[in-house]
């Protein structure tokens, strides 16, 4: 299943792979490596 994680500095959308079973609530906040502005950065989950 995807999840969408949008980045705070950036506003990208980066998509992310969550089993099933694992799937997060919308808003839930993941700090992770932004690909586009290449900083890290806590994105929040979209969908």
């Amino acid at each position: 299943m995807l999840s969408w994680m949008e980045c705070p500095a950036c506003h990208q959308v980066t998509p992310i792979q969550r089993k099933r079973g694992k799937t997060k609530r919308r808003g839930h906040v993941k700090t992770m490596w932004c690909p586009f502005c290449k900083k890290v950065t806590p994105h929040r989950e979209r969908f």
